[in-house]
């Protein structure tokens, strides 16, 4: 298991087993680094962030016939990251994300090169400040796949918005290109889902789903009825529906949630 450690200005790697990393060095007036992860068989990479102090890039590169797994925890914070994947034939890249963090502005460059290549995505928050995420899913090969799932609860004084596109050029055929979103607004907070797909070739699946909206009065009503509180409830259901997809940072998401909802 490969781990990245970043906390306040400082990144720490733990373990090269099967990658090769390099950390570039912050700009002087943007305040930027980079983090540039090459990923040369298969292998798991943990990220964890906490309390950063910088803008942070991520240029990761999946060879050719490599599967990988990096899961994510960025918590205690503000963060300006951005990310770029690019993969090659034949390779797989599973990726969970938890988030819970302050303010959070993300920019996630995603570049199906080879022919082949497949991403799954899952990206789960917990809103109290402001975030904003912003993907770019690039089918640039035949026969690509891509699975982005995002989900959010939007509590306190969060506000929260999903920026979903993804692309396929006339010639990419095969393609298989999947958004889901949706967003718990449990605050009278402006919330936004804007996905979009820009297809030009007629040989590709294609879709997407957006939702906004509260849990079901009548999934509150049901438990509630059995005598379980309504903050109890909450909590059973934002577990529902934050858990799934996420296996790394199980428990934590599980601590996460029980911290808000008592």
């Amino acid at each position: 298991m490969n781990k990245i450690i970043v906390y306040g200005e400082d990144i720490k790697i733990e373990n090269k087993n099967g990658i090769e990393v390099s950390i570039g060095e912050a700009s002087k007036f943007l305040n930027v680094q980079s983090v540039k992860i090459k990923i040369l068989e298969d292998t798991d990479i943990v990220i964890d962030a906490s309390e950063v102090e910088i803008k942070l890039d991520f240029y990761i590169n999946v060879l050719e016939g490599v599967k990988a797994n990096i899961y994510e925890y960025k918590h205690d914070g503000e963060y300006k990251f951005q990310y770029k994947y690019y993969l090659e034939d034949n390779s797989y890249l599973n990726i969970e994300k938890i988030n819970d963090g302050k303010k959070i502005k993300e920019m996630t460059v995603i570049n199906l090169n080879g022919e082949n290549a497949k991403v799954q995505f899952n990206l789960k928050t917990i809103s109290k400040y402001e975030e904003k995420y912003n993907f770019l899913v690039y089918h640039n090969a035949k026969n690509t796949v891509s699975n982005i799932v995002n989900n959010g609860v939007n509590i306190l004084d969060g506000t929260l918005e999903f920026n979903v596109s993804g692309f396929v050029s006339n010639g990419i055929t095969g393609c298989d290109v999947n958004q889901k979103a949706r967003i718990i607004n449990l605050t009278g907070n402006n919330c936004v889902i804007k996905p979009n797909l820009f297809i030009d070739e007629n040989d590709v699946i294609a879709n997407h789903s957006a939702l906004i909206g509260t849990f079901s009065t009548d999934e509150i009503f049901y438990l509630m009825s059995r005598g379980i509180s309504k903050k109890e409830s909450e909590n059973l259901l934002t577990k529902g529906f934050l858990l799934k997809g996420i296996t790394y940072y199980k428990d934590t998401l599980k601590e996460i949630i029980n911290r808000y909802w008592r």
